[in-house]
């Protein structure tokens, strides 16, 4: 330790490394512009995204006042929450810790598929609703189910699919009756409504039993008050799959406020809910979206909202959680991308698009929290693999020679809370070349087609001929297509030598490999 941190208590360590508190600001603002790679969302103690355990010293009562009880006792406190921190050494949470039973009240079955169990908590917890529980079954599998209950309703309501080799939702459909006990973490998450969704009208989307906090967050929002309109979409692939349509139309008719599509595509001429909601020409810039489901679903409607005016801070999305790791297909989706040759005009064919990189890579190389990732990376570098991307993507020409999304980014662990931030500070720099505002919402759905690609919570490996390959150090590779080199920047031609580094995914020729 400094002698500066032991002068001035005022600090939090994480990470192995220090960020002192000033006066009037968050341990977590403090963070953030030190560069830490926290995960936070609300900035208010409500979602709990970025609760952190104390390891020493003290985040302060205030830091642990809107957490309930039990997680105090455990250490955990909200560093969105903390201004006065004294001495404090913190860690991620162990969410082990964080286990509540419950007795199941009741289990109903509301469709072929679907069920509804109430758990009735063995203590007091608080939830919003929209936000989920991790339920644990008997071999220590564990899935979220979202929450579509009130807390004033004293029931956790869970909607819950069954798949015969589920792990756990066989578990519980098959073996679990009223009565028995359950454990789960949480709640935790961020989708529920807001008190600044007021006077925004809302825009609902949820497949299967992504309905669930969908169903939480327009009772939530009747119950607040809420004036403007509120629309919902449900759907599904069968009408079997719309399992609450009668309750739905039923609270529309009580609210009119309130209008309800349910929608099955099998018997809908194959039309979706994605091609419903977002009509050409609507804009969304006044509303906040909402969307809950598969995840190909979740994509396609966040591309979609966007595209139609939406933004970043008023769209909210939670895909479901899949057994198994996304596997990507980046050509296949950079084939799909039709050419956008008023988006290139608007760029000046290329220079204003070159001026705008240099910018905004300027910004990222001086950015505590992006800069991590580009250690060994030239700014020049950056913009011009930057550049060429996005001129293939718009101009349509598809001579793009270096690695695409999911490979370039496959060793960082890039959250959606910082991909967003990426996204605000690019679109801040694009606004101060007086780019036209217009087209703003087609670049920025451009960029949304590649989250799932660069967004993820643990390290993957490159994808090579539609193989995973994880590896350690340095691997010789024959070029299956032309690249360029990481470290020089020269071409490397189909069939030469290249050396990939396993780690940060950067390719070198062997003259710099050496």
């Amino acid at each position: 330790m400094s002698t500066a941190e032991s002068s001035d208590p005022r600090w939090i360590q994480f990470e192995g490394k220090t960020y002192r508190v000033p006066e009037g600001q968050t341990a977590l603002d403090a963070m953030l512009r030190g560069g830490a790679n926290v995960t936070f969302s609300c900035r208010k103690g409500t979602c709990r995204s970025c609760m952190l355990e104390a390891v020493s010293g003290d985040p302060g009562p205030e830091a642990r006042a809107r957490l309930p009880e039990e997680l105090q006792e455990l250490g955990f406190f909200l560093p969105c929450m903390t201004s006065n921190p004294r001495l404090v050494e913190a860690k991620l949470p162990d969410l082990a810790k964080w286990v509540t039973g419950a007795v199941i009240a009741e289990k109903t079955r509301l469709s072929d598929s679907v069920y509804k169990f109430l758990l009735e908590a063995e203590r007091n917890i608080d939830w919003r609703a929209g936000q989920f529980v991790t339920l644990r079954g008997p071999d220590g599998e564990a899935r979220s189910y979202s929450i579509a209950s009130l807390s004033s309703d004293y029931y956790i309501e869970l909607h819950i699919r069954h798949y015969p080799d589920g792990k756990v939702s066989d578990w519980l459909v098959s073996s679990m009756e009223v009565g028995d006990r359950v454990e789960f973490n949480g709640p935790s998450g961020v989708v529920y409504y807001a008190q600044d969704m007021i006077d925004r009208p809302l825009l609902l989307l949820g497949t299967g039993t992504g309905l669930a906090p969908l169903i939480g967050v327009v009772r939530d929002a009747l119950l607040a008050g809420h004036d403007a309109p509120i629309t919902l979409y449900h759907g599904a692939t069968t009408e079997d799959g719309l399992y609450m349509r009668e309750d739905l139309e039923a609270l529309a008719e009580q609210h009119g406020s309130l209008t309800v599509h349910c929608v099955a595509s099998r018997e809908n001429g194959g039309r979706r809910i994605t091609d419903m909601a977002f009509s050409p020409g609507r804009s969304l810039s006044d509303h906040t979206v909402i969307v809950c489901g598969a995840p190909d679903m979740v994509e396609a409607a966040r591309v979609a909202a966007l595209a139609h005016g939406a933004e970043l801070d008023h769209l909210h999305s939670d895909p479901f959680e899949m057994p198994v790791p996304y596997k990507p297909d980046d050509e296949a989706k950079v084939a799909s991308v039709p050419p956008d040759p008023e988006l290139w005009e608007a760029l000046q064919g290329g220079p204003l698009l070159t001026e705008i990189l240099t910018e905004f890579y300027g910004r990222v190389f001086a950015d505590p929290r992006l800069s991590p990732f580009f250690h060994r990376v030239t700014k020049q570098r950056l913009i011009e693999k930057q550049y060429a991307f996005t001129a293939d993507l718009l101009t349509g020409r598809r001579d793009y020679f270096g690695e695409l999304p999911f490979n370039a980014h496959h060793w960082m662990l890039i959250s959606d809370e910082l991909f967003d931030y990426r996204e605000k500070l690019f679109f801040s720099v694009v606004r101060m070349f007086g780019f036209p505002e217009h087209l703003i919402p087609r670049w920025a759905a451009l960029n949304e087609m590649f989250r799932r690609e660069i967004v993820k919570s643990q390290i993957r490996g490159v994808i090579l001929d539609g193989v995973e390959r994880i590896r350690e150090s340095y691997v010789e590779e024959t070029l299956v297509v032309a690249s360029l080199c990481d470290g020089c920047g020269n071409e490397m031609a189909l069939g030469d030598k290249g050396y990939l580094h396993a780690r940060t995914g950067e390719l070198f020729c062997g003259t710099c490999h050496e």
